[in-house]
């Protein structure tokens, strides 16, 4: 069915809005988009009353919330006549009741639809989860929700929000909450409205307050569209904040600049008694930190005119709650003043109520216990707050790593999605073991720290059985190629750059290798009672030049379906015809990579290392021995008395110095076939 624009539209959660509409669709084509998966209703495309001409929206009602909920997922991913469609929530059409009602009070607001929501300011920095909010209040009624808004970096905001269940809750808790500590800090409870209800009463009234900009409040504000009771779609930091922001004290919006930089000028729009802060050098101008919550610029100003006339003191307010800071500035008439005020100041402060009796009182400010630095330019201050910042999170555990030096965000290299377009074409069997292998991979990494992801090292599983190492070693090289023809041909998405930025870092200075784009090639055998090795276990490992060709390996070898002339190629002409390739079709490979022990690869080098010393060794030693043997030869008679009466004394004479030098030579390669054969049954122990 399809209602007339002019009949009234009675919105709820069974009804959707639909913007960006194509302006020549029709009531009947909006009604058949939305009819193709689920039962519409009625549609209407809401039209210009004068010019009958779409204004490029509509409302769609559906039979069930059931429906519209799935409508509105489903289609706002589809195209109307080639054009994606802005779905949301149908909102409550306002009455012009309750927009004439006049501004009484923030407890005499209507909450409308949604739930009462309070506010509570002044909040302790303690109070860090929403759950500590909800135990306070529970004792006024059923607690729906609370959330405490945040700043930039997770800095906390010092107030929060409680939605209850019920008005009469809300009321119970803004009435008997008067004096509320939360953690020994008194904090204030009223009622949140929304923010453009607050403009009305702000323009109505004349309000002595710097004019400061709504735009830097929180983003969020802004972003309210036309259903405000789904939650899906508004969050709770959508939801408006209320008077706390008309509570900002003179100079909030330029506090940055005070604070980081005491050159440039407090802009005030209105006079007021506050102090005007001229461009002037940091030089004269402190820092005080620690300052009780209600000082006053005068009484701050009073007070550090003990060291010298002061020219203004100016407290800090924050600008997202409007609540001090506990930090204030000060700038003398005198440079020699400032100087002294930093140079005596204690080394650090405290909030301890106790103050040591050598403390000089100068510096205690209403029990407290002041620190005073120098002031400094914006430039520094950022640098300085980002440093201490780091150090925080650092000492929390909260910092996060400057470099995964496990790799470990390579386990999800060669992952694939149920529902992706290639885990649909796979057999159920091969997902459950690339879950399956993910899961053990994932469990090994969590439990042992001295395990890490290798960068040039893949682990492949699901082998044929009659694929050797050999025949691996041409897929792995097969692989290289093959990535690279497929981007030449456009056919496959090339490497990215910090994936190739990866791969540079990871090789460094090292020179290159003599070796292939694959250094190693292993299947892993099974090993019977007699010694002897048997077939294939299904699995193996390839080692590469480096991370690029690993990676493009990986993902041309992933998922890939191993061919019969792909086993063959591991074999000889002559042992092809014995190979049995009984279960070897219908493979597909299982790419990951390889998970190595750093322990196993430290002495696996330091072993490696020790072998190629010994074999350099040998080699020069043999080479000096070769040269040793050939110079008597060179500079011995020419061939007439070579041939003379003395040629076959001589010459035995020379076979057996022959075979003396060449005796030593012969014991070093047994010990070097020694040291082999020991460093292999090692690795057969370790099998074990």
């Amino acid at each position: 069915m399809v209602r007339d624009a002019n009949d009234k539209v009675d919105k709820g959660k069974t009804d959707l809005f639909v913007r960006s509409i194509p302006l020549e669709v029709t009531n009947e084509e909006l009604a058949d988009f939305f009819s193709q998966d689920f039962p519409v209703k009625h549609a209407v495309v809401v039209t210009n009353a004068a010019t009958k001409e779409s204004k490029g929206f509509g409302f769609v009602s559906f039979t069930t919330e059931e429906d519209a909920a799935e409508a509105l997922m489903k289609c706002r991913k589809q195209k109307l006549k080639g054009k994606i469609l802005q779905i949301e929530f149908a909102k409550p059409r306002e009455r012009k009741t309750r927009e004439d009602r006049p501004f009484e009070s923030s407890e005499a607001v209507s909450v409308e639809k949604r739930k009462p929501r309070l506010i509570v300011r002044n909040l302790p920095w303690s109070v860090r989860s929403p759950q500590d909010l909800i135990k306070v209040f529970s004792k006024y009624g059923k607690v729906v929700d609370a959330f405490i808004p945040r700043g930039a970096g997770g800095k906390m905001s010092g107030f929060g929000f409680v939605t209850m269940s019920k008005k009469q809750h809300a009321d119970k808790a803004v009435a008997e909450s008067k004096g509320l500590e939360i953690d020994g800090r008194t904090v204030t409870v009223d009622f949140a409205i929304e923010k453009d209800k607050w403009l009305k009463h702000k323009d109505g009234e004349e309000v002595e307050e710097e004019e400061y900009d709504d735009d830097e409040d929180v983003k969020e504000e802004d972003d309210i569209k036309v259903e405000e009771e789904v939650k899906e779609e508004v969050k709770e930091e959508d939801l408006d904040l209320d008077e706390s922001n008309a509570d900002v004290a003179e100079g909030d919006d330029d506090e940055d600049e005070i604070e980081e930089d005491d050159e440039e000028e407090e802009e005030e729009e209105e006079e007021d008694d506050t102090p005007k802060v001229k461009a002037q050098s940091n030089a004269s101008t402190v820092f005080v930190r620690n300052i009780p919550y209600d000082a006053t610029a005068e009484s701050l100003k009073e007070h550090f005119e003990l060291f010298g006339p002061v020219r203004y003191a100016l407290p800090v307010i924050d600008k997202g709650t409007g609540q001090p800071r506990g930090t204030a500035f000060v700038a003398f008439e005198s440079s020699d003043d400032c100087d002294k005020c930093v140079e005596r100041a204690p080394a650090s402060a405290t909030t301890s109520l106790l103050v040591a009796d050598d403390t000089d009182p100068r510096y205690v400010f209403e029990g407290r216990i002041l620190a005073v630095t120098q002031a400094v330019q914006r430039e520094t201050a950022n640098k300085l707050s980002e440093h201490n910042s780091k150090k925080r999170a650092e000492a929390l555990g909260k910092l996060p790593k400057e470099k995964d030096r496990r790799n470990v965000f390579l386990i999800n290299e060669g992952r694939i999605g149920e529902n992706s377009a290639l885990g649909m074409t796979l057999p159920k069997a091969d997902m459950e073991l690339r879950q399956k292998s993910y899961d053990q991979r994932k469990k090994q990494l969590n439990g042992n720290p001295s395990l890490h992801v290798s960068l040039t090292r893949l682990a492949l599983r699901n082998l044929p059985r009659a694929l050797n190492a050999k025949g691996l070693k041409a897929l792995g090289r097969k692989a290289v190629v093959q990535f690279a023809t497929e981007v030449k041909e456009g056919a496959r998405q090339p490497l990215s750059k910090e994936e190739a930025i990866r791969s540079t870092k990871a090789r460094g200075e090292e020179a290159k290798s003599k070796h292939g784009v694959v250094r190693q090639a292993k299947v892993i055998m099974e090993q019977k009672e007699s010694g002897e090795l048997g077939r294939s276990r299904g699995y193996g490992f390839l080692e590469f030049r480096d991370h690029k060709a690993a990676l493009m390996a990986l993902r041309w070898l992933n998922a890939h379906e191993v061919s019969t002339e792909e086993v063959l190629d591991g074999y000889e002409e002559k042992e092809r015809r014995h190979v049995d390739l009984a279960g070897s079709s219908r493979r597909h490979l299982v790419a990951e990579f390889a998970i190595e022990n750093a322990q196993v690869v430290k002495r696996r080098k330091e072993t490696m290392a020790r072998i190629n010393m010994q074999k350099k060794r040998h080699r020069d030693e043999d080479g000096a021995e070769g040269n040793d043997n050939k110079r008597p030869r060179r500079e011995g008679g020419d061939r007439k008395d070579r041939k003379g009466g003395d040629r076959k004394g001589g010459d035995r004479k020379g076979k057996g110095d022959k075979k003396e030098e060449r005796q030593p030579e012969k014991d070093k390669n047994l010990e070097l076939g020694k040291l082999i054969g020991q460093k292999r049954m090692r690795k057969k122990k370790g099998g074990k």
